[in-house]
């Protein structure tokens, strides 16, 4: 019964523990994206909200294909791809240009 308690304590500390990461590293390159973007609020909302999704979709597919790299890799990929478009739809060109830059010269 002990180590029921422990592993199902350990279980949830750790999932605990990889959202707050999610959500600090989505606010992190978020308040990146508005620095060097100069975003508004709407635009800071609607990007923080994106990294949120790809970060924990990330998470869920890391632990899920754990075992099997290939099929992970592919959709890893498959969520970096979405995540252009969706900050494409969200940013106007400018601003994707511009950070686009940033990032090759970062």
């Amino acid at each position: 019964m002990k180590k029921i308690t422990v592993f199902l304590f350990l279980v949830l500390a750790s999932n605990v523990y990889s959202q707050n990461t999610s959500e600090e590293r989505a606010k992190e390159i978020t308040n990146e994206m508005s620095e060097v973007l100069s975003l508004n609020a709407e635009e800071t909302a609607k990007v923080y909200e994106i990294q949120l999704k790809r970060f924990n979709e990330v998470n869920t597919i890391r632990s899920t294909y754990k075992k099997d790299p290939e099929t992970k890799k592919a959709e890893l990929k498959k969520v970096y791809n979405r995540l252009f478009g969706k900050l494409k739809n969200a940013l106007d060109k400018k601003k994707m240009q511009q950070w686009r830059i940033y990032k090759r010269n970062k």
